[in-house]
């Protein structure tokens, strides 16, 4: 008797755990899928809140030379890729106590990447945001790369080295000279 009580409660058991794993696996398939995470949004706001009112320099880009700027950024460009690239590329622009990697900021390589973002906007998690900073950038409106910085290290899931303020336009043309000239 103690044998067949002992069966039925590990069967029940074994029953209520199915039955819970399967009702909690049907709830999470039937949440919808949302192409921009709210986080990333939330993120951009929370940032663009917290910096100081520095007004954006006047940034000159210069056009690049002999540069194979399909090769540079592909079109299979991965978004882990896109990421890193608007990451070094704000490196430019911001202030933050440490920074890890530079890319030159330059006007055919912004055009090249906001191409890219586009094209892949819709199989990239955070497609929208890439082109939304890459249009501002393209325009020449770098006002933002404080909360545009911040949004992408916090998607790589930054720790040290948040963007605290804009440099300024003698900060970004010794930053230039220092590591692209």
């Amino acid at each position: 008797m103690k044998k067949l009580l002992t069966i039925s409660g590990i069967t029940v058991g074994s029953l209520a755990l199915t039955a819970a794993l399967v009702f909690g696996l049907l709830e999470f398939a039937n949440k919808p899928v949302n192409t921009k995470t709210a986080e990333a949004e939330e993120v951009n706001q929370v940032e663009a809140e917290e910096v100081d009112d520095i007004d954006a320099p006047e940034v000159i880009l210069k056009e690049t030379a002999n540069e194979d700027l399909e090769e540079l950024f592909p079109d299979s460009m991965t978004e882990s890729t896109m990421q890193t690239t608007i990451h070094h590329m704000a490196h430019g622009l911001i202030y933050a106590e440490q920074k890890w990697g530079k890319i030159e900021i330059t006007e055919d390589r912004l055009e090249r990447l906001l191409q890219v973002a586009e094209q892949k906007e819709s199989s990239y998690k955070e497609g929208s945001l890439y082109v939304s900073i890459l249009t501002y950038w393209n325009d020449g409106d770098f006002s933002n790369a404080v909360a545009d910085h911040n949004s992408i290290w916090k998607l790589q899931n930054g720790t040290v080295g948040k963007a605290t303020r804009l440099l300024t336009a003698d900060e970004i043309n010794e930053y230039n000279e220092k590591h692209f000239e």
